[in-house]
């Protein structure tokens, strides 16, 4: 598919334009996008990869069987082979539609809300529920070396994978992070800014200062969060020829909503922690 293709769909996605708050339950809220759109004009391969996007879900409330209303945080993990991802908006308006819906229990809760993003998604998501004091939404630092502070002169804007260095002398097996990686979303113009995190082991060792100028490459991008990830993931992968590799990126919340993409060579059921400015 191509950029027409995407440009197509934009009109009919509920980000960006004018929304009423859902007064009742409504699953004809959510919107499914075709993975092949972003997909095709990013050019990614997606046999090189497997993973899923974990969304948080911060605001995620309904009325028990009293009429009480009861607040939760959510967490969806998408696999990245599902045909459809959801677009954000839409899950928003949808979650939100809860919010007078009287439900006898979570567990019927969760039920209905798989059910409802399975026939949008195309596979089965996973849906859980937690307190709002749960220990796993404690803020974490990532892993590994942060790499926003080395010396580099930087004037490339826009994606190039060319920027990726290795020293073909020596072995690599290191993890990476930045906190200064910005795109663009397709559909409002507006910034994404994210938390990138690199982990591999290859025969060629990259070099921290080539890796940083490529995501900062990115900083006047359009698009996706999870292709931004996905095309960063094939560069590397194309670069480094890894026998281990895995990125993922923890994007600022938004809408009550985070979306964590996470890419890997092999199935992988890490779920990425919660980061200081989500």
């Amino acid at each position: 598919m191509n950029e027409t293709g995407l440009e197509g769909i934009q009109s009919q996605l509920p980000l960006g334009q004018s929304s009423q708050q859902p007064d009742h339950y409504d699953p004809s809220l959510l919107v499914g996008v075709p993975r092949t759109l972003a997909r095709g004009v990013e050019r990614i391969d997606a046999s090189l990869f497997r993973g899923h996007d974990l969304w948080n879900c911060w605001e995620v409330s309904w009325l028990d069987a009293h009429g009480k209303p009861v607040m939760r945080i959510s967490q969806l993990v998408v696999p990245a082979n599902s045909p459809n991802l959801v677009e954000s908006k839409s899950l928003k308006l949808y979650l939100n539609s809860f919010a007078n819906e009287r439900i006898d229990s979570e567990s019927q809760l969760i039920t209905r809300i798989c059910d409802d993003l399975q026939q949008i998604l195309g596979v089965r998501p996973e849906f859980s529920l937690y307190s709002l004091d749960d220990p796993r939404f404690e803020v974490e630092a990532p892993k590994g070396v942060c790499i926003d502070d080395l010396p580099v002169d930087l004037a490339v804007y826009a994606p190039e994978p060319l920027l990726l260095q290795t020293d073909p002398n020596q072995p690599g097996a290191e993890r990476f992070h930045s906190h200064i990686f910005r795109s663009n979303c397709p559909v409002t113009s507006q910034p994404d800014w994210a938390t990138v995190v690199v982990k591999y082991q290859a025969p060629v060792k990259l070099f921290p200062e080539s890796l940083l100028a490529y995501l900062v490459s990115y900083r006047n991008h359009t698009g996706f969060h999870e292709a931004c990830i996905e095309r960063i993931y094939q560069d590397l992968f194309r670069c480094l020829e890894p026998t281990e590799l895995i990125v993922w990126a923890g994007f600022v919340r938004r809408g009550g909503l985070d979306i964590n993409p996470v890419r890997s060579m092999a199935p992988i059921k890490f779920l990425p922690p919660r980061l200081a400015r989500h």
